[in-house]
């Protein structure tokens, strides 16, 4: 129902305005002023559609109200009513900010409704335009706001820095008081941002599946969907809206407010509009995110590869190498890549290689190539680049220690050949000793003279001890399953001494025996321990020799100390260098020329030890000499 006011100081003008309204409208309500103070105080109270001013007022004139009105704020339609038939009173009233004027002729009163509906609908009209023009300046605010936010959405392609922007820039769009954004890579989520407000995944995930479209809601506590559980949260309204982002990513937005009703229409043109170039970042960025995984992927299998890996192009310049190779170089990958090979003064025997392979430009894929005592396998593969460009991979291998092993075992296989060998010879040796030591015990019988028995005792030593040596030696090679028997330690070594005696005596090393006597019978295998023991004393007689001394010695020493049986190999050799004392036991690491050792004594015999349940250790002071210590558990037979 509309309502009219009408200030004029004439009482019976007055009833001759509503009576003419009431006919031409019933529901219109009119109310009558006297003064303008009166007027404004009915303004204060009621929502007045259109006023009708007279303009000769006491005290005053309709042209001052129009202005009052204006200087209030108050923009309603006035219609001013004037006795005066000319322009200038007109004008004067349209200045003043006046809808209308209507002259005072006979019933005019009449005429005035009419004039009512005429500026109502002019002002409902100017209104609406209004409405259109705020509305396009706000939609022209977001529109520089969104284009700011973009701005800040492609400066990093970080998928957290960009989702982050995204939610900002869409809470700032809309006023929203709470949001939150949510993104998952099949079922699991992979980002969840909430501001103002934390849901419990199990509901992110709900949200997430039951938000199919842009979805509205202006008043929760009247929905009965999913989001009606985000009350208890204090969300009075709601908008959430679906993300298009890459295959197996989903992920939604929504923005919440304490108040109801608080998301309009712009701000749904205005999201729509962001959507698109927000969604646009997020996908960048998760495209960025999974090529970097992928690139790093590669490029830790790249670098997890041990063989030497390295890319040139046309001009010799390294486009990609992997970790070997700048570790080989001394220099980060960063620092190698754009150097040409040519430029970087590297001494180092593999590198060396590299350079001599490059510069021999040799059709054969695949070579071997030596430097300073280093071994390694190049190959190398050319392909193209997208460019067009002639690109060659080139990997290389060290084999150095793959062809010390060829040589240590082809070393070991001569060995157990000599073992048969050996064995073959000390069973055709026995025999004609067996008949030296039986034939010389005969002569005794038979010689009576003193001197004579003197000399065949020494032939039956001698030969007797040739027979011990050949025992030890059948010993030593013949292949059996470990065998267990209870022995007597010092009788081991001296078994392994016979052995080596020769060796020793030629190169003038002296044995120092430092046996203990009440030694208990040990439970161990010992072949395999005199092949520990010989081990010891090849290792010391190396020793002794390189060092040049002129009193040469090797020291034995046993003894039992609490329940354990010890024995302990000391020489004055030219003992161990500490880099190389951790390593000392490893298979196949050995500081001896390659036709002096294999590498595979000591850490044979660790195992051996190991076996026995016993402990094996090293001590060794550079040019002083080196202790092996053998600590044995002594079992009760």
């Amino acid at each position: 129902m509309s309502k009219i006011l009408i200030l004029d100081d004439n009482e019976d003008q007055l009833k001759l305005i509503k009576m003419s309204f009431n006919r031409y409208h019933p529901d219109i309500e009119v109310f009558t002023a006297r003064t303008a103070d009166k007027a404004f105080e009915i303004l204060e109270k009621e929502e007045i559609a259109v006023i009708f001013v007279d303009y000769v007022l006491k005290d005053s004139n309709g042209i001052k109200f129009i202005r009052d009105l204006n200087m209030h704020g108050l923009k309603i339609p006035t219609v001013l009513i004037t006795g005066r038939g000319d322009e200038r009173t007109a004008v004067e009233a349209m200045k003043a900010g006046a809808y209308d004027y209507v002259i005072k002729d006979v019933g005019y009163f009449n005429l005035l409704p009419h004039v009512y509906k005429k500026a109502y609908e002019r002002y409902l009209a100017e209104r609406e335009i209004e409405k259109v023009q705020q509305r396009m300046v706000e939609f022209n605010e977001k529109l520089l706001l969104i284009n700011s936010i973009i701005k800040d959405l492609n400066e990093d392609l970080d998928l957290k820095k960009t989702a982050k922007v995204f939610l900002d820039g869409a809470k700032r769009l809309t006023n929203a008081d709470y949001a939150a954004l949510i993104i998952y890579e099949g079922d699991k989520e992979k980002i969840a941002i909430e501001q103002g407000v934390k849901f419990p995944e199990t509901l992110r995930r709900a949200l997430l599946l039951d938000t199919e479209e842009l979805t509205v809601i202006s008043d929760l506590s009247r929905d009965n969907s999913i989001f009606s559980g985000l009350q208890k949260y204090n969300v009075k309204s709601l908008l959430a809206a679906p993300l298009n982002l890459l295959e197996n990513h989903s992920g939604m937005i929504l923005l919440m407010s304490d108040v109801e009703g608080t998301f309009s229409e712009t701000d749904y043109r205005s999201l729509d509009i962001f959507f698109d170039s927000g969604c646009a970042s997020l996908r960048n960025s998760l495209l960025f995110q999974i090529i970097s995984k992928s690139q790093k992927f590669w490029q830790e299998t790249f670098d997890a590869i041990s063989d030497i890996i390295f890319v040139l192009n046309d001009q010799h310049e390294i486009i990609k190498c992997n970790r070997a190779f700048s570790d080989m170089l001394g220099i980060s990958i960063k620092e190698v890549i754009g150097k040409r090979i040519d430029d970087l003064n590297i001494e180092h025997p593999i590198f060396s290689c590299c350079i001599d392979y490059i510069k021999q430009n040799t059709s054969s894929l695949t070579e071997e190539l030596s430097r300073g005592g280093v071994h390694c396998l190049a190959s190398v593969f050319k392909i193209a680049s997208p460019q067009g460009e002639d690109i060659r991979i080139f990997v290389v291998k060290d084999i150095t220690e793959l062809r010390r092993l060829k040589e240590q075992l082809y070393h070991a296989d001569k060995l157990a050949s000599i073992g048969q060998l050996v064995s073959g010879v000390a069973h055709e040796i026995n025999n004609p000793l067996t008949g030296i030591l039986g034939y010389t015990e005969l002569l005794k019988m038979k010689v009576k003279d003193q001197a004579v028995t003197k000399e065949l005792d020494k032939i039956y030593r001698a030969a007797e001890r040739c027979k011990r040596i050949v025992e030890n030696l059948l010993t030593f090679s013949r292949q059996r399953p470990p065998e267990k028997t209870f022995v007597d330690i010092n009788d081991l070594i001296e078994s392994a001494l016979e052995l080596r005696v020769y060796w020793l005596r030629s190169n003038n090393i002296e044995i120092i025996r430092q046996y203990a006597d009440d030694l208990p019978a040990m439970f161990v295998d010992p072949q395999q321990l005199q092949q520990v023991f010989i081990n010891l004393l090849v290792n010391a007689e190396y020793a002794v020799q390189e060092s040049n001394k002129e009193e040469k010695w090797i020291r034995i020493k046993t003894f039992k100390k609490d329940e354990r049986l010890c024995i302990e190999f000391q020489d004055n050799g030219i003992g161990i260098p500490p880099d190389n004392i951790k390593r000392i036991f490893d298979p196949f690491f050995t500081t001896k020329p390659v036709d002096k050792g294999s590498g595979l004594g000591l850490s044979i015999s660790h195992g051996i030890i190991k076996e026995h349940e016993g402990e094996i250790r090293v001590e060794s002071t550079p040019g002083e000499g080196t202790t092996f210590f053998i600590e044995l558990p002594i079992k009760q037979a």
